[in-house]
């Protein structure tokens, strides 16, 4: 439980002070007034954009391989220095960084705030250097709209070198999807129906089995249900 506060005021007091001035606002996750929700409005809104202004527009679903277990310290702690300019205060969050051996743990608050602040630089790079309009981030998945498949796989081949600095790769399962074609992003689907139960069901059976394997924790399912619930809640496809 102490942990559990400690984390809390330190995401609450230190480090979203810190890090929300330099987001944007496409990076949806952990983050008061956003969240699945607000990721899901602005899919649903940049469909309906790009399908007036484009007709046919294609989009790159990324995934990034063990998003959470990926993340390196060194990297990170650079990150934070450029943010946290009180010396006792960026020794707080790095003793936290270093209470795991590697990567960030899940459930805790500090990793979901310092998860989306660690591909920050990631978002810029996608809307300022490859001029995508239109992106959509929620913690390791997002989302690039463009009227171009060809400019989209220069865009992949990009993002592949910037991560690899990063030390992080995409999944297997990124990839190039024309605007007609179903995939599901935070529980929904581009046409607009929530995935189905099944689907639903799939995932969460995958969060229980990384728990059983000991790569994230118990607080890491428990939140991965909970959200499903409450997209469940709002749909009416299963």
């Amino acid at each position: 439980m102490q942990d559990k506060v400690i984390n809390h005021l330190v995401a609450r007091y230190i480090l979203y002070p810190a890090i929300l001035p330099c987001l944007l606002d496409v990076n949806v996750a952990s983050r008061k007034g956003l969240g699945t929700s607000e990721g899901i409005r602005l899919a649903m809104n940049f469909h309906r954009i790009c399908k007036v202004k484009y007709k046919t527009y294609y989009i790159l679903k990324c995934d990034i391989s063990k998003f959470f277990a990926s993340i390196d310290h060194d990297i990170l702690k650079k990150k934070l220095e450029r943010r946290i300019k009180d010396k006792d205060a960026l020794k707080i969050v790095f003793d936290i960084i270093d209470s795991e051996e590697n990567g960030l743990s899940i459930g805790a608050m500090t990793s979901q705030v310092l998860a989306i602040f660690y591909l920050n630089d990631m978002d810029h790079f996608i809307k300022e250097t490859l001029k995508i309009k239109y992106l959509i981030r929620y913690q390791d998945d997002f989302l690039l709209f463009h009227p171009s498949k060809q400019y989209l796989k220069y865009c992949l081949e990009e993002l592949k070198k910037f991560l690899e600095k990063e030390k992080l790769v995409l999944n297997k399962k990124t990839r190039i999807y024309k605007s007609t074609n179903n995939f599901i992003f935070l529980g929904r689907k581009p046409n607009g129906n929530y995935a189905k139960y099944r689907d639903v069901r799939r995932k969460i059976k995958k969060r229980i089995h990384l728990y059983q394997t000991g790569e994230i924790k118990l607080t890491g399912v428990v939140n991965s249900i909970i959200c499903y619930q409450n997209l469940c809640k709002k749909g009416s496809n299963y």
